[in-house]
C-alpha cells in the first residue's frame, strides 16, 4: 500500500482550506469551509478567497484535542513548558502534562500533532504558490500584477513561518556561528503526496530566509484590508525573529527596526483592556474573531483569561512566578497584569464559581464570562524594540543604541524608568527579562531558553499560591541545557507513513 507523508495529508484530492463565499469583500476574513482547489485558482479575486483560508487557519479547530484551538495553543504549549506561568493545581487536568515535559517527549500525545497542523498551513501556502503565475487576468483588474505579487507574498511569510516554528521545536537548537549539520524538519516547497526527508537545520534556516526576501520583495506597496493579513512589516519582523535565533545580530536589528516603522505603543488604558482587541495599535499581525468563529472552550482566551467561564479557569488560573514578579517595578504598568494578594483582595475579577490563586494574571480578557472570544496577537510592536535592543546590545559599539531602544519600550511601560547604566551581559540580562515580562503568555519562553542555551530552572514552592512551582504538580523543575529533552518528538503516525523520517532520539 503507498505510504502517504502526513505532512501533506491535507492536500489529498485537491483539497484547499478557504472561505466558502467569494464576493466583493474578498478582502475581508469570512467563515471558511474547504472547496476542490480546482474551482479556485480560477482567477485572481478566487484566490484572495484561499488567501483568507490561510488566514482563517492560524485559529481554526484542528482536531477533538481540547488544545488544538489554532495556532495559539501551540504558543500556549511553548509558555506551558517554560519557567514563568506555573499551574496553580494539578486538579485541572488539561495541558496538564505538557506543563510536566510529557507530551512534547510522547511521539502519541496530541501536543506533537502541531507537526500536522504547521504542515498542512505550509501545503495550503504551496498550493497558491504553485498556481499563482498561471492565472490570467480574466478580471480585468488594473493592478493585476501586484494583486499576484501581493498574494505570493503572503504565501510564502506563512511558509516560512510555519517552518519556523517547527524547526525550532522539532530539532535541536541552531547554534550561530556552528554548522548546524543536525537534522532539521523538511522543507516543502511543492505539492507533492511523498514522503520527504528531513533537511538539516542549517537548510532549514536558509531556504526559511529565501522565503522571507521574497516576500519582503512582493509585498512592496501592499496596503492589507486588516491585521490579520501579512504585509511587508509583519514579514519584516518575522525575518527579525529569525535573524535573533541564528544570532544574525545585524539583521535582526535592522529588520526589526524597519518592521516597527509606523506602528505606535499602546495607552496605559489599552493595557487594562486584555490584550484581546485587533484595534489595539501594538498589534501587528492578529487574528480577527468573529462571533460566528468563536472556538468556545478551544480559545486560547478558555485558557488564559480570567474572566471566561471555563472549567480551566474557574478551577486552574495561571500565575507568573514570584522571582519575575519582583523584577517588575511598582511603577510599571505590566506590574497591574498580576495580583500577587488576590485571595485576600478578591482581585482579579473571576467567572461565577471560580478561585483565585496569588499571583494570577489578568493580562488577558475574553469579551466576556460566556463568550471566549479574542483577537489574538501573533507579533506584537513592543517584540520589534525588544528584538532590536537585544541585537544591537550583542554588536560591537552599539550598545548606546540599544539603551536608546531599551528606553523608548521601558518608559512607555513606566513613567519612573530610567535610561539603562549597564553595559555588557548585564544590559542583554536586562533586556531578557523585559523580554520575559512583555511576553509573558505570548509564547516565547520556552524557544528563548532553547535559543540562548539556557537550562530550565523552575522556582519551586511548597503551597498553592506562593508564586513558585509546586514540585508535585509541575514535576519537570529543572532540565540542561542542550539535552534531547528540548527537542519535540516527530507523531509517530508521520515515522510509521513517511520512509525517508527518522525519529528524535527517545
Amino acid at each position: 500500500m503507498k505510504k502517504y507523508n502526513l505532512t501533506i495529508l491535507s492536500l489529498i484530492a485537491g483539497i484547499l482550506i478557504i472561505p466558502a463565499s467569494c464576493s466583493k469583500d474578498f478582502l475581508d476574513t469570512k467563515p471558511t469551509d474547504q472547496v476542490d482547489a480546482t474551482s479556485v485558482f480560477q482567477s485572481v479575486k478566487s484566490v484572495w478567497g484561499a488567501v483568507n483560508g490561510l488566514h482563517r487557519s492560524m485559529y481554526i479547530q484542528y482536531n477533538s484535542i481540547q488544545a488544538h484551538g489554532g495556532m495559539d495553543g501551540l504558543l500556549r504549549h511553548i509558555d506551558f513548558l517554560g519557567t514563568d506561568l506555573l499551574f496553580n493545581t494539578g486538579g485541572n487536568t488539561h495541558n496538564l502534562n505538557v506543563y510536566k515535559w510529557i507530551d512534547h517527549r510522547n511521539e502519541r500525545s496530541g501536543a506533537v500533532l502541531y507537526w500536522t497542523n504547521l504542515y498542512r498551513l505550509i501545503g495550503n501556502a504551496n498550493q497558491i504558490l504553485t498556481k499563482i503565475d498561471g492565472i490570467t487576468n480574466v478580471d480585468n483588474i488594473a493592478d493585476f500584477e501586484n494583486q499576484k505579487k501581493h498574494i505570493k507574498g503572503q504565501a510564502l511569510a506563512y511558509r516560512a513561518w510555519a517552518h519556523f516554528m517547527l524547526v525550532q521545536l522539532y530539532a535541536e537548537r541552531y547554534v550561530p556561528g556552528g554548522q548546524n549539520s543536525q537534522l532539521g524538519v523538511p522543507y516543502m516547497e511543492e505539492v507533492t503526496l511523498e514522503g520527504k526527508a528531513r533537511n538539516t537545520v542549517e537548510e532549514v534556516y536558509t531556504k526559511i530566509n529565501l522565503d522571507l526576501i521574497a516576500a519582503i520583495d512582493n509585498l512592496q506597496g501592499y496596503a492589507r484590508a486588516n491585521k490579520s493579513h501579512i504585509n511587508k512589516s509583519v514579514a519584516q519582523a518575522i525575518q527579525a525573529q529569525v535573524a535573533l535565533v541564528q544570532g544574525n545580530w545585524e539583521l535582526a536589528s535592522t529588520a526589526a527596526n524597519a518592521a516597527r516603522q509606523g506602528f505606535s505603543f499602546m495607552s496605559f488604558a489599552q493595557h487594562q483592556e486584555g490584550y484581546s482587541k485587533i484595534s489595539n495599535p501594538e498589534f501587528m499581525w492578529a487574528s480577527y474573531v468573529q462571533e460566528d468563529q468563536s472556538m468556545y472552550f478551544f480559545s486560547f482566551y478558555a485558557y488564559l483569561s480570567h474572566n471566561f467561564n471555563s472549567g480551566v479557569i474557574r478551577t486552574s488560573p495561571k500565575s507568573i512566578v514570584k522571582d519575575l514578579y519582583d523584577k517588575i517595578s511598582p511603577t510599571d504598568v505590566r506590574k497591574s497584569f498580576w495580583h500577587p494578594n488576590a485571595v485576600a483582595t478578591g482581585l482579579p475579577a473571576v467567572p461565577p464559581g471560580g478561585v483565585r490563586y496569588n499571583y494570577m494574571n489578568s493580562k488577558f480578557k475574553a469579551v466576556s464570562t460566556s463568550d471566549s472570544r479574542g483577537d489574538f496577537p501573533w507579533i506584537r510592536v513592543a517584540e520589534m524594540y525588544l528584538i532590536e535592543a537585544e541585537a544591537l546590545a550583542r554588536q560591537t559599539g552599539k550598545e548606546e543604541q540599544a539603551k536608546d531602544v531599551l528606553y523608548l519600550l521601558a518608559k512607555n511601560r513606566d513613567t519612573q524608568y530610567t535610561r539603562s547604566e549597564n553595559s555588557g551581559q548585564a544590559l542583554i540580562d536586562e533586556i531578557l527579562i523585559q523580554r520575559r515580562i512583555e511576553l509573558w503568555g505570548e509564547g516565547r519562553n520556552f524557544t528563548d531558553l532553547k535559543r540562548l542555551n539556557l537550562p530550565l530552572v523552575r522556582p519551586e514552592a511548597s503551597v498553592e499560591g506562593a508564586g513558585g512551582h509546586i514540585g508535585s504538580i509541575a514535576i519537570k523543575l529543572y532540565e540542561p541545557a542542550g539535552s534531547k529533552n528540548w527537542t519535540w518528538m516527530i507523531p509517530g503516525a508521520e515515522i510509521e507513513t513517511n520512509p525517508h523520517m527518522v525519529q528524535n532520539p527517545a
